[in-house]
């Protein structure tokens, strides 16, 4: 079922996607792509679960969390180039009741699109990794 335009959703930004400075455009090419709900898990808490389910150390450290707007979303598909009508759709998951997907086939373009619209969080408790 696809989410209300006034959902906020999440992404986790890990070390293969961000170089210190810049998110790079595969974090949402493609299709499919994991998104989770904060109407569902506070922020707090994502922090916590993308460390122990998405960081995979030593090559993949959690760094960030974007957030989007669902309705934002929507309109930069509208409203680009290739006008695209994106989705989100709750698909929770064992690990992640909040988890859900963009099914939609996003391109490079699209995606640097959608990144510049990303408010980022940083790690409020950057000393804390689940790995050693």
């Amino acid at each position: 079922m696809p989410l209300p335009p006034e959902e906020d959703i999440l992404r986790a930004i890990c070390s293969d996607k961000w170089d210190g400075k810049r998110i790079a455009p595969s974090l949402f090419k493609g299709e499919n792509t994991s998104v989770s709900r904060l109407a569902i898990t506070s922020l707090e808490d994502h922090w916590d679960l993308f460390r122990k389910f998405v960081e995979k150390p030593p090559e993949r450290w959690l760094e960030r969390i974007g957030e989007v707007n669902v309705g934002a979303l929507q309109q930069i598909g509208r409203r680009y180039t290739h006008p695209a009508e994106l989705t989100v759709e709750s698909d929770p998951t064992d690990w992640n009741p909040a988890h859900a997907v963009i099914p939609q086939n996003i391109s490079r373009g699209l995606a640097n699109q959608i990144i510049r619209q990303l408010k980022i969080h940083e790690d409020p408790r950057p000393d804390v990794r689940c790995h050693p």
